[in-house]
């Protein structure tokens, strides 16, 4: 082999392990556009705040939070990668704005266009004129499809607010019936002044349920879900345990029929009410 054709092999091998930057931003910027385009329309149809965090609303095992949470993120890296990959294509994005004629920095119809398209989207959102009024009139009306009168708050956001102060809110809620019928569904309060969502999370149950058991309306949570057996679980809602291992094992579990609902959310980091989501999906 030829001194010539060594080289030129090891300089190909070389171009080939080393890392390409430029390939990098480029694949992460159009990853992160899918992922900040996906929450994005995910984000659109969600409930308000006070539905969602009142029954434990998720959609594809994820709260809202959760949602809000994976959009900022990939709008951060988005916004990251598209900036460096602005500077590693500066020379072309300034020929934009130059003329192809004199190559000098002139008026050009492209950025004109592009600009009056901007203007006219945030003047047609602040004065709230169609269509941007009709797009924004349907987002309301597919939020506020998720409201089920049976499952409103007694009022808005009440789960930040302490027990205390929700038996205040309701008529003829006393605190300690409320204490009374909670701890006798097993759920040990330990304050009047715990909030309401911080008690639901330490049972794996809703503020809604909550709400319920404490004025006495419901006993679903007597057997606190976070510390059921997936057998006793699939029993009381009347599914069959093997289709739930199956389902919770494609979702990524790790379980046996045996384990708590708590130690099978354990395994893979999750929350309880995101099997329970599951569960009651395949129950439908």
């Amino acid at each position: 082999m030829k001194y010539g054709d060594l080289k030129g092999n090891k300089m190909e091998t070389k171009a080939k392990n080393q890392f390409n930057w430029r390939s990098f931003v480029s694949v992460l910027t159009a990853f992160s556009f899918i992922g900040l385009t996906f929450t994005g329309i995910i984000l659109f149809v969600v409930p308000p705040g006070r539905i969602a965090n009142w029954t434990g609303w998720t959609l594809l095992a994820l709260t809202k939070d959760q949602w809000i949470a994976l959009h900022d993120w990939f709008g951060i890296i988005f916004v990251v990668t598209a900036v460096i990959h602005l500077y590693f294509n500066l020379k072309l994005f300034i020929s934009y704005f130059k003329s192809r004629v004199t190559k000098t920095f002139s008026l050009r119809s492209e950025w004109v266009v592009a600009l009056l398209v901007c203007v006219v989207v945030g003047a047609g959102t602040v004065v709230n004129f169609a269509p941007f009024s009709t797009l924004m009139t349907w987002n309301e009306s597919i939020k506020y499809g998720w409201d089920n009168p049976s499952q409103q708050a007694p009022i808005p956001h009440a789960e930040l607010l302490t027990l205390i102060e929700l038996a205040e809110q309701v008529p003829d809620a006393n605190i300690e019936t409320m204490i009374a019928n909670l701890e006798g569904q097993g759920i040990k309060v330990q304050s009047p002044e715990i909030i309401v969502n911080e008690l639901a999370e330490s049972v794996a149950m809703t503020p809604e349920q909550i709400y319920q058991i404490a004025l006495g309306q419901s006993t679903t949570g007597s057997s606190r879900f976070g510390q059921m057996t997936l057998k006793q679980y699939c029993e009381q809602i009347n599914l069959d345990v093997d289709e739930a291992v199956k389902i919770l094992n494609d979702a990524g579990f790790t379980i046996k029929p045996e384990m708590t609902i708590r130690e099978i959310a354990d395994s893979k980091g999750a929350h309880p009410s995101e099997i329970r989501t599951l569960l009651n999906q395949l129950n439908q």
